[in-house]
């Protein structure tokens, strides 16, 4: 077999062990191009999709606890993020997206993180609110109850502006970044 091969192997295989997970059964769906990492924590009683180029670091959660999570092509879920749906409409996230370690997805379904966005360190998106597209939540703060509009950078309380540009810059970092993380992370 060729490296090819045995990689497209290697990746099936660790599909077919986060959808026998013995924490939950989980139905999960794993393009053949992204790379999930053994250690992150895929569960929950409804569908998780994972798109082409994502990737999910290990000690990440991904929890589908009343309703299906999608989660969109080439972004990128560091260590200790925290997914969760708790509604049973599907929980979608777009593409190109950046969660850094210790960011939150909580709560209700529906379209919460558009496409483009980052959420930095320790940044919390609470059930009622959601970002839309090339948006930046610093690092520790949250949203609770409203919706971010493109390209807007909320740096603290009642502290934001909107920056331009962002969009087409979020999509480039997160494209290098993936490069290189396809080939150092453990899978």
């Amino acid at each position: 077999p060729t490296p090819k091969q045995l990689l497209g192997d290697l990746r099936a295989a660790m599909a077919a062990k986060l959808a026998t997970s013995t924490q939950s059964l989980v139905q999960c769906e794993v393009h053949k191009d992204a790379v999930v990492c053994q250690d992150a924590k895929v569960q929950g009683n409804h569908g998780i999709k994972v798109g082409e180029g994502t990737v999910v670091h290990p000690a990440s959660i991904i929890h589908a606890e009343a309703g299906p999570i999608f989660i969109g092509c080439f972004n990128i879920i560091e260590e200790q993020v925290e997914i969760v749906n708790s509604s049973e409409v599907p929980l979608v996230i777009g593409d190109h997206n950046m969660l850094e370690v210790g960011s939150k997805v909580l709560g209700e379904g529906g379209r919460r993180v558009g496409d483009a966005n980052v959420l930095e360190c320790r940044s919390v998106l609470k059930p009622g609110s959601s970002v839309s597209n090339g948006c930046t939540l610093g690092a520790c703060t949250w949203l609770e109850g409203e919706t971010l509009s493109d390209e807007t950078v909320v740096v603290g309380p009642g502290l934001r502006h909107v920056e331009s540009g962002a969009k087409e810059a979020h999509v480039q970092a997160v494209t290098k970044f993936i490069e290189v993380l396809k080939e150092t992370l453990p899978r």
